[in-house]
């Protein structure tokens, strides 16, 4: 989770205001680590204005000073101590480039399968979720990021208990994903060929975030919706896609094992979801009608190697 601090934007001329909303965003940070989540902060935070003559840093009450201090300042965690989003790339929200902050580092792991959100300043102009950042390569809109974003502790609370419990085992996972995607059909022994793998949670999330994209393009009505063909447009198409069809040389070398029964009938699945590092795949039958069942009939290791 990331703290947005482009939402201190110059608006507290109130110091009760900044107090009651910095009361907020530590409760939130509060709630966050009860779950065994981190919020992390950009090293600059502290430093942003809460009014044009005043930085956060000198405006805070002595009964904040200690804990906004030693989380801005010093203990963080910051994410520039692990960034993944590079100097040089180009993302913007509403007109304005926002590379090199905490929210284009969120998006930049939202794109690579990695579940990151932000909790903003209240009140701000970011009191709205979804954000939607673009990221542009050439100076040509690439790809739309929706990054969950928060400014109060109930709502905060409410997700983070919904996300919980997260598996802890294949078995887990199994179960965690036929609950929730109820608008997919798993074949009995979709999982199975992750048995005898060792257990990796980073692996089981961005299986579970793939698997969640292709239940919302079910749930929103197929590519015959706006939504739908949102999420194809977003997830299916470019260098940076989730999803892709195996080359056809791959289909003629494993073609047996690229075929499973669907529906009673032997279908080629070339189509997968795709974790790189290491390489798994969720092989599906794609494309489909109208209205039609989305089978997922493979969850394992890579089979074309």
């Amino acid at each position: 989770m990331m703290l947005n601090e482009l939402s201190i934007e110059g608006q507290f001329f109130d110091n009760a205001a900044l107090g009651e909303s910095i009361g907020k965003i530590i409760g939130m940070r509060n709630a966050a680590k009860r779950f065994g989540v981190e919020v992390y902060c950009h090293t600059n935070t502290a430093n942003r204005h809460v009014r044009p003559d005043t930085a956060l840093i000198h405006a805070l009450s002595r009964d904040q000073r200690m804990y906004m201090t030693s989380w801005l300042t010093r203990q963080g965690p910051f994410w520039e101590d692990a960034r993944r989003h590079a100097p040089n790339e180009w993302y913007e929200y509403d007109g304005e480039i926002v590379t090199d902050t905490g929210l284009a580092e969120a998006a930049h792991c939202v794109e690579i399968g990695i579940d990151r959100r932000v909790v903003s300043f209240a009140p701000s102009s970011w009191e709205r979720s979804p954000i939607v950042v673009v990221r542009r390569d050439d100076n040509r809109a690439e790809g739309r990021i929706h990054l969950a974003n928060y400014w109060n502790v109930s709502d905060l609370e409410q997700e983070l208990i919904k996300a919980a419990r997260k598996p802890k085992s294949w078995k887990e996972l199994e179960e965690v994903c036929h609950r929730r995607f109820a608008s997919l059909n798993f074949t009995a022994d979709s999982f199975r060929p992750l048995n005898g793998q060792p257990f990796a949670p980073g692996v089981a999330e961005r299986i579970a975030i793939r698997l969640e994209v292709l239940n919302d393009i079910q749930t929103s009505g197929g590519l015959g919706s706006s939504e739908g063909r949102r999420l194809y447009d977003k997830h299916f198409i470019g260098d940076r896609a989730w999803f892709s069809d195996s080359s056809d040389s791959e289909k003629r070398e494993f073609e047996g094992k690229l075929t499973f029964d669907v529906g009673g009938e032997p279908t080629l699945c070339g189509w997968h979801g795709k974790i790189n590092t290491p390489p798994y795949r969720i092989h599906f039958n794609w494309p489909i009608q109208a209205g039609g069942a989305l089978h997922v009939v493979y969850v394992g290791w890579k089979i074309t190697v």
